[in-house]
């Protein structure tokens, strides 16, 4: 279902403004606050069952992912040993690798992690879910992003759904030729896996050289671009202004007690008025 009261552009810059907070924030709550905006935003799109489903399995795999190899491979000091997987004295792994080991540091840090990842990931989701390709390129013009570049884009997320169906139609061939994905047998899987790769992949390169026949037939060149037209025009509401300002005032506001926390911290600048703002800065963000 499309949105109808955000803007393309307002989403773009929403993504933009973002990834900037994600990578300034290191508290776990802030980073929380974050991706509940982000889960906040694609529950007021009304999404469908199947996205919610998707959306679920993309969460599950990255916060999985990310927590268990950060746990393994944290390599940060101190750090608490959990519990052991591979011993220094087993065989060849362990006595290459000196052990293998679970860190309590390193499950944090991968929480962490994990949280500014699925933010990006759940804004993402929304602007893919909301926002038609049309309405993608037209507000990238508008922004005055690259011909090219917009082009890509928008042709990367027309692909995505068309990736979907195509992998959907090979795995249900798959099942009705009584191929079953989970065996006992790991090599029969993994070989059933890869040849379902073969027709996807050829699906989509002919996808690719129908579309670039079609945009070489229409005429669009990257010298050119810049002097078409469109007959339909985005404007941005009271909402968008409105969700940009406060954005932007929550990034203006957190990079200035940033760098006054820096300053404060390198013995650059201190004053005694502006201790509750040390003690906010390294508590809260």
């Amino acid at each position: 279902m499309q949105n109808t009261t955000l803007e393309p552009r307002t989403k773009i810059l929403m993504m933009l403004i973002a990834g900037c907070l994600v990578i300034l924030l290191d508290s776990p709550i802030a980073l929380l606050a974050c991706f509940i905006g982000s889960l906040t935003l694609i529950a007021l799109s009304r999404p469908t069952w199947r996205q919610i489903g998707l959306l679920c399995i993309f969460l599950f795999f990255t916060t999985w992912g990310l927590i268990y190899s950060q746990a393994i491979f944290y390599n940060e000091f101190p750090r608490t040993t959990l519990f052991t997987l591979v011993p220094p004295e087993f065989p060849i792994i362990g006595k290459m690798t000196g052990g293998i080991r679970v860190y309590r540091e390193g499950l944090f840090h991968g929480i962490v992690q994990s949280l500014r990842f699925n933010t990006t990931l759940g804004i993402g989701c929304f602007i893919i879910w909301t926002t038609q390709p049309r309405d993608m390129l037209l507000a990238l013009a508008q922004l005055r992003v690259p011909a090219t570049l917009a082009f890509m884009v928008t042709t990367a997320l027309h692909f995505i759904p068309v990736i979907a169906n195509e992998a959907s139609a090979v795995f249900r061939s798959q099942r009705l030729r009584g191929f079953r994905y989970l065996r006992a047998n790991l090599f029969a899987t993994c070989r059933g896996v890869i040849n379902s790769f073969r027709p996807i992949l050829a699906g989509n390169i002919r996808h690719a050289t129908h579309l670039s026949e079609s945009v070489e037939s229409r005429g669009f060149s990257p010298e050119t671009a810049t002097q078409r037209t469109s007959l339909r025009t985005l404007k941005m509401g009271i909402w968008d202004y409105s969700l940009l300002g406060v954005l932007a005032t929550c990034l203006i506001g957190i990079v200035s007690l940033k760098l006054i926390y820096f300053c404060y911290a390198n013995g650059i600048y201190y004053a005694s008025w502006l201790r509750h703002v040390y003690t906010f800065t390294r508590e809260v963000l």
